[in-house]
């Protein structure tokens, strides 16, 4: 299948064209990132209740070092623009791999638009698997044995997932990037 990359764009919530194999910097918009990850649920859907992207990242923003924790919040960034994409799926086949190839200079980028590292500090990895587990525990319904074994070995994030409306989870995102970015360019 070839590629035209002037047709592979998306209409963003605030009315840009997003062109997806090859984006500008100047069409990433913190708005659109906090409405499109809060509309998004993580689990491919498969939760107790909605949990978006944006609710995931704000938890994971409280979880390590604070100079961190902008990039923690940021690190599904690209998310609100290609959506997400469950871990089985990109990590173990080749739809993973094509993903990632478009997904990694674009997060590279959004962390650049919005003075972050753009180098992802280990906290990231160790924040976002903390929330893995800790919503594995809370907010998935796995009813197998396998996951019996995961919980045993695995580290839990220690906090509560409460249940947020998509529009309280923008809120909630869109204050906590405000609060961290200005700190981080003041």
């Amino acid at each position: 299948m070839s590629q035209d990359a002037s047709k592979a764009y998306i209409a963003t919530f605030t009315g840009k064209k997003f062109f997806l194999l090859a984006p500008r910097m100047e069409d990433i918009d913190i708005i659109d990132i906090a409405h499109a990850t809060a509309m998004q649920c993580r689990w491919t859907g498969h939760s107790k209740h909605h949990y978006s992207i944006a609710q995931h990242s704000w938890y994971c923003s409280f979880l390590g070092p604070e100079d961190e924790a902008l990039e923690r919040l940021m690190h599904d960034g690209s998310e609100a623009y290609i959506s997400d994409m469950n871990r089985p799926l990109k990590h173990y086949t080749d739809a993973g791999t094509a993903y990632m190839k478009v997904e990694e200079p674009l997060q590279r980028m959004i962390y650049e638009a919005f003075a972050c590292k753009t180098t992802e500090p280990p906290s990231v990895k160790i924040a976002d698997n903390l929330m893995l587990y800790a919503e594995k525990a809370q907010i998935v319904g796995y009813k197998f044995a396998e996951a019996e074994q995961w919980s045993a070995k695995e580290e839990a994030a220690p906090i509560i997932i409460e249940q947020w409306s998509p529009e309280y989870a923008e809120k909630k995102f869109l204050e906590r990037f405000r609060e961290l970015y200005n700190r981080r360019i003041n």
